[in-house]
């Protein structure tokens, strides 16, 4: 499955929710990862994000079962790592 993760968090929150993201998805860019995942990465993430969020953070995830479905436009300057190696 594809998967897109968007969160909004505290400063010091951002940094655990990246470093436990990267294992799995790609950075795409502040506060934006994406990948392709098993069902069971999938609810690997869910948990870590569950167990490690703040508490007044908001959290994303956009699911697609084909990649293929999905319609991608950018505009500026990229960051992060949008590679396929994970």
């Amino acid at each position: 499955m594809f998967v897109i993760i968007v969160y909004d968090t505290e400063a010091k929150n951002c940094v655990k929710l990246h470093k436990h993201l990267k294992k799995y998805l790609n950075w795409n860019q502040n506060s934006v990862f994406e990948g392709i995942v098993t069902k069971s990465q999938y609810f690997e993430i869910k948990d870590i994000l569950d167990r490690k969020r703040a508490e007044k953070s908001h959290i994303t995830l956009y699911i697609m079962e084909n990649e293929k479905l999905l319609t991608r436009e950018e505009l500026g300057e990229a960051r992060g790592n949008v590679s396929n190696i994970i």
